[in-house]
């Protein structure tokens, strides 16, 4: 007798435009999947408005390079960047992109919501 279990892959698929994607959900992403996007808002935060206009671009493509590259594969960043060439544009994609990650994460049980964040601080508080 045989005990055959089916394994499973840890993966999410994103859709941006006509691009597809698949966040892998292995236990380091999940880990790092806050602490990156929080890397790429701070590199966004720290672009000063006197700064010239090329090194803030440069500085934003960069972050979200990290970002999207980080999440979504190597290279996932230049294709979406042709798709909507604007930083702008692309860091809304990011942030799109975080957030329903997150979600998604939360309905899976692999990421503590909010309430059960404060909870546990609540009651560390005792």
């Amino acid at each position: 007798m045989a005990i055959k279990i089916q394994t499973k892959k840890a993966g999410i698929p994103v859709y941006i435009g006509d691009l597809e994607f698949t966040f892998d959900f292995s236990d380091e992403a999940i880990l790092k999947l806050r602490d990156e996007a929080l890397k790429v808002q701070q590199a966004f935060h720290s672009i000063s408005p006197e700064e010239d206009d090329e090194k803030a671009l440069k500085q934003g493509k960069d972050a979200l390079k990290q970002g999207f590259d980080f999440l979504l594969g190597e290279g996932a960043f230049e294709k979406i960047y042709e798709l909507s060439p604007s930083v702008m544009i692309c860091f809304q994609y990011f942030v799109q992109l975080v957030e329903g990650l997150e979600e998604e994460l939360q309905n899976m049980g692999y990421v503590p919501t909010q309430q059960e964040l404060a909870k546990k601080y609540l009651a560390g508080k005792k």
